[in-house]
């Protein structure tokens, strides 16, 4: 058994430059932050939950309470409704995202999984939005879950080991993901990283890019990949 992880935004759904946005927009609607760093890269944990919680340590000494984080979800994600109805294309899939989870789903030794920094709620409502189907997935963790991505992939494993009665090796998981902190991530985790290509990637040399998701077959099962 092997397991491909993704990511969401960046990876599968278009949807970095709209979700940036609307979060940015929610954390001074719903917060009252001002002047705060939008380069969100920036931050310790580049998750939801570790943005918000970073901002409320620096501005109020405390991390946010659930119902804080409720809050923000329900506004944000009212927020990317209304970007949507405005603007349909803003969320689309990352072109052949779609395809390739169904044709993994669907194949034999191969159990799929998703990680992502986001919130449940918006994460699930852009993959609606872009078409892609995820019932074939065996686990999905996301922000209520962790602050840092390394325990959010964590989760993930952790769900699809349950799943199988089993405990694959960390040699044998691949995660896709489109920025350094993903990559970062799976250093800290001891997986193998496949990146899609972009700016954000730039200056990491030593992994494999992909620019079409055509190509991710013949690296998941490259000895240079997985073992």
């Amino acid at each position: 058994m092997r397991y491909i992880i993704f990511d969401i935004d960046g990876t599968l759904t278009d949807t970095t430059e709209v979700d940036d946005r609307c979060f940015t927009q929610a954390l001074e609607d719903v917060y009252n932050f001002k002047g705060f760093e939008t380069n969100y890269g920036h931050y310790v944990n580049t998750t939801d939950s570790g943005i918000i919680d970073q901002l409320f340590q620096e501005q109020h000494q405390r991390s946010y309470t659930e119902a804080e984080r409720d809050q923000f979800i329900s506004h944000f994600c009212n927020l990317l409704e209304e970007a949507y109805i405005r603007k349909n294309h803003c969320m689309k899939e990352i072109p052949k995202a779609a395809k390739i989870i169904n044709v993994l789903c669907g194949q034999e030794g191969v159990s799929i999984g998703l990680a992502t920094g986001g919130w449940r709620e918006s994460a699930l409502f852009k993959l609606r939005c872009a078409g892609i189907n995820i019932d074939g997935c065996a686990a999905a963790s996301f922000a209520q879950d962790a602050k840092a991505r390394r325990d959010i992939i964590g989760n993930t494993i952790r769900q699809m080991n349950e799943l199988h009665h089993t405990e694959v090796p960390m040699t044998d998981i691949v995660y896709v993901g489109d920025g350094r902190w993903d990559y970062e991530a799976t250093r800290q985790l001891g997986i193998r990283f496949i990146g899609i290509n972009n700016k954000k990637l730039a200056e990491i040399s030593d992994i494999v890019k992909l620019d079409d998701y055509d190509e991710i077959h013949q690296h998941l099962w490259n000895n240079a990949v997985l073992a």
